[in-house]
C-alpha cells in the first residue's frame, strides 16, 4: 500500500496441488490470451513450484492489473525464462551474471489482453553489510537507467542500515518498467520518517495496519516507475510503498 492508500497491491499464495486448476481457469475465464496461459504452464513446468499464487493491482485513478506469481527461490535462469526477449531481459541478465546472483525468491508476470506484457523478479541483494548491498542496488539503478531514490528518503534508509535488501525489476520487451528496493520490517519511526519526508501523513498507514491486527510492515519499497508505463491510472517516477503480511492457515 502506499502512505496515500490511492494504490493497493494483494497477492494470495497456496499449494500448488489445491490452486493450479482453478488460477488457470480464472485467467481463461477473465479472457486472458491463450499465448499467456501456455507460458503460465511452460514456466510451471520448468519450475515446478510447491506454492503459486495470483496477484492485484489496483488504483484511486482506476488501474486494475492481475497476473500469477511464484513465490519460491528458483534459479534466475530459469526464472528469466518468463521475461519477454529484448534488451532489458540481456541487460538484466548481464548484470545479474556479473554480481553472482544465481537464485531469485519470486517470479511473476501480467495476464493482460494487450502487450506489451511485464514480468517481475525478486532477489536478495549480495553483500554482507548494508553498504555492500545498497552499493549492488545503486548500481543496478545505473544499470537500468533508472534514478536514484531521492536524497532526503536515501539518508533515512542510511541511518537505519537495515541488511537483506531485496530488489524488484519488472521488464517488458518496450524497456523496463519498474525498480524496487525492499527493506525489511521497518520500526514505526522508521515508517513515519518516510512518509513524513515524502510528503505524507503517517497516521494513515498506522490506521491501515491497525485495522489488520499487524504490528509494523514486512517491507518497505522504493518504487520507480518508468514514464509511459502508468497508462494514466498508475502514479508515474518515484513511489513508497509498505508491504504487510496477512497468514492464514
Amino acid at each position: 500500500a502506499t502512505p496515500a492508500m490511492n494504490q493497493l497491491s494483494w497477492r494470495g499464495f497456496g499449494p500448488q496441488h489445491a490452486l493450479i486448476q482453478e488460477m488457470v481457469d480464472f485467467f481463461w475465464n477473465v479472457g486472458a490470451p491463450e499465448s499467456e496461459i501456455d507460458r503460465l504452464n511452460s514456466i510451471g513446468s520448468i519450475i515446478n513450484p510447491l506454492t503459486i499464487g495470483s496477484w492485484i493491482d489496483m488504483s484511486t485513478k482506476g488501474g486494475m492489473d492481475g497476473g500469477w506469481v511464484f513465490p519460491v527461490d528458483v534459479a534466475i535462469s530459469d526464472a528469466l525464462q518468463a521475461c519477454d526477449e529484448g534488451s532489458p531481459l540481456a541487460s538484466l541478465r548481464d548484470w545479474t551474471n556479473r554480481n553472482h546472483i544465481a537464485t531469485c525468491i519470486t517470479v511473476g508476470r501480467d495476464m493482460g489482453a494487450s502487450p506489451p506484457r511485464q514480468t517481475e523478479i525478486r532477489f536478495f541483494l549480495p553483500g554482507n553489510t548494508f553498504e555492500e548491498q545498497w552499493s549492488c542496488a545503486m548500481s543496478a539503478y545505473s544499470e537500468f537507467t533508472f534514478p536514484p531514490p531521492p536524497g532526503e528518503l536515501t539518508g533515512i534508509i542510511q541511518n537505519w542500515k537495515p541488511l537483506g535488501l531485496v530488489m524488484s525489476v519488472i521488464t517488458s520487451s518496450e524497456g523496463f518498467v519498474r525498480i524496487g528496493l525492499l527493506m525489511p520490517k521497518p520500526e514505526k519511526a522508521v515508517m513515519t520518517r518516510l512518509c513524513e519526508a515524502s510528503g505524507h501523513n503517517p497516521d494513515t498507514l498506522v490506521n491501515f495496519q491497525n485495522k489488520l491486527a499487524i504490528s509494523r510492515p514486512e517491507f518497505v519499497e522504493f518504487q520507480h516507475l518508468m514514464d509511459s508505463f502508468g497508462y494514466g491510472v498508475y502514479n508515474e517516477g518515484f513511489n513508497l510503498a509498505f508491504h504487510y503480511q496477512l497468514i492464514s492457515q
